[in-house]
């Protein structure tokens, strides 16, 4: 997939941003529709956090939120990693993750985010890119829905 590089989302945009939920079982558990959302990335826009947007053909095909110190008040945490239904396994994902991890490492030697325990494509994805489990918390957002705390270490400096 030939995609832009990922940019800053647009407040005119969050709609679409939006409405890349839709049709994602795991949302639905959560009961984020697209309205919700929509209206958490603007109240996130307003605080400071950042979006961070990928294109194709000039229409959004996922996008991250990330708060710069969400992590217990001093780390970078990835809030919310979405890739659109359509655009799923086509390195979307990775794109975004690469670049919240670049701004993140830039200053922190730490990044942490949530996911779903029973949400084994996401594990996966985030274990091979180094993520730990660092501690679960039940029912945090949902009943019965139950959230693994991952954490990244900064990667060594490979230089000598």
């Amino acid at each position: 997939m030939a995609h832009a590089a990922p940019r800053a989302a647009r407040a005119d945009e969050l709609v679409a941003l939006g409405a890349l939920v839709v049709g994602h079982r795991l949302f639905e558990r959560y009961g984020l529709t697209p309205l919700a959302l929509t209206r958490g990335l603007a109240a996130g826009l307003a605080a400071g956090d950042a979006v961070t947007v990928l294109e194709d053909d000039g229409r959004p095909v996922g996008f991250s939120w990330s708060v710069p110190r969400g992590g217990f008040g001093r780390a970078p945490y990835l809030r919310l990693l979405v890739v659109g239904a359509g655009a799923t396994g086509r390195g979307v994902g990775t794109t975004l993750m690469d670049d919240f991890e670049a701004r993140a490492f830039a200053f922190a030697d730490d990044v942490f985010l949530l996911v779903t325990h029973d949400n084994a494509a996401a594990l996966r994805f985030y274990r091979e890119r180094g993520y730990r489990c660092v501690g679960r918390i039940d029912d945090f957002v949902r009943p019965g829905l139950h959230e693994l705390i991952l954490r990244k270490r900064r990667p060594a400096d490979p230089s000598p």
